[in-house]
């Protein structure tokens, strides 16, 4: 693109990078430098209405962009800007200096991102120029960018009320390498903790194999082994998902685990398992036990979902907070772990009452 500079070219990005201050990338971290856009349109003062409608015509920028011609000096010092509504109404032979206005509106590439955001929304503009230390354009903030700088920043503010920023920027690291990473990296964590379901899975089979006997004698207790393993993964899912948002949003505190949010969960998870394991109960001797001649079923039913509901409650909770403690990514690995500790523990504790209750030995 040419750079050289005469009264009536436009003044374009590629111009105004050889004035903007030099900062370094750490400098940048927080300002409003590192979100600046160099798509814009700017012509120098002794422009005409018609260079900049002949300017705008060109260019290909959204409309929310192109809206506005920003003037500068040939120098690329900052002026002010013209809307384009304005220009349309004017004589093309009219200087776009006489059509100035937004002289003070403009923030320096040091300002604070935050600060800098908030000022476009408190002016309700669609973009906002942003300067050098001696008063360049080097920029623009658009609204589009402004709202993402404000919801980073209130999500921050979020994590770290609640204690959790350290938290927070692993977890963004592992989501963005999950969801956006090197293939390898995603596929090779999920099947680590897959394998623990795999594991998990042939446990139980061994399980159900010990207990063949159990099942052979009494045909109506297949009926209801699904019934208790998917309850359990069920409210486990239920018990991570609420953990993960409300750990997110600020809703759990991790220091305070222990004295209120465990103590709550159980307290639910009793609830749940007590009107589960009745209802269930109800329908099971009703379904298969009255007409088998085994009132005692609903009781076994009953309390194999029981034990399996409250534990995965319990777990729910439980495992994320233990994975966020040592370091261990629970987006993938809480389920998993849930899903093979709720199956084995709640199938056996349904085999053994089975076995007690109604008096059929393994």
């Amino acid at each position: 693109m040419n750079t050289r500079h005469t009264n009536t070219a436009a003044i374009n990005a590629g111009h105004l990078g050889k004035h903007a201050k030099k900062i370094t990338e750490g400098d940048l971290s927080e300002s409003i430098g590192r979100h600046r856009r160099t798509d814009f349109i700017a012509v120098v003062s002794s422009a005409t209405v018609k260079t900049a409608l002949n300017k705008v015509r060109e260019s290909k920028l959204p409309d929310e962009v192109s809206n506005k011609v920003y003037i500068t000096e040939t120098n690329g010092k900052y002026l002010g800007f013209v809307r384009l509504s304005r220009l349309l109404r004017s004589q093309e032979d009219a200087s776009v200096l006489d059509l100035i206005e937004g002289k003070g509106i403009a923030v320096p590439e040091s300002e604070h991102r935050e600060t800098a955001a908030r000022k476009l929304q408190r002016l309700d503009i669609s973009t906002l120029p942003i300067t050098d230390s001696q008063n360049r354009l080097t920029g623009i903030l658009r609204f589009d960018d402004a709202m993402d700088i404000l919801d980073e920043e209130v999500s921050d503010d979020i994590y770290m009320k609640a204690g959790l920023s350290a938290i927070h920027a692993k977890d963004h690291i592992r989501s963005e390498l999950l969801t956006a990473g090197p293939l390898r990296y995603p596929i090779g964590v999920r099947l680590m903790f897959l394998m623990v379901t795999l594991a998990g899975g042939l446990l139980v089979g061994g399980l159900v194999d010990f207990f063949e006997d159990t099942l052979a004698a009494v045909i109506a207790l297949a009926v209801f082994v699904p019934l208790v393993m998917d309850m359990g993964g069920n409210v486990g899912t239920q018990s991570t998902t609420i953990f993960a948002r409300g750990l997110a949003l600020g809703h759990i505190s991790l220091d305070k685990f222990w004295r209120k949010h465990m103590i709550r969960e159980t307290v639910v998870g009793l609830a749940m398992a007590a009107i589960i394991s009745v209802v269930a109960g109800t329908i099971a001797y009703f379904w298969q036990g009255a007409p088998n001649d085994m009132p005692l079923l609903g009781v076994v039913v009953g309390g194999a979902l029981f034990f399996s509901v409250l534990t995965a409650a319990i777990l729910g909770f439980l495992l994320p907070y233990i994975m966020l403690k040592i370091g261990v990514d629970h987006a993938p690995g809480a389920d998993p772990f849930i899903t093979t500790i709720k199956d084995f523990t709640g199938l056996a504790v349904y085999f053994l009452l089975a076995g007690s209750l109604l008096g059929i030995a393994a």
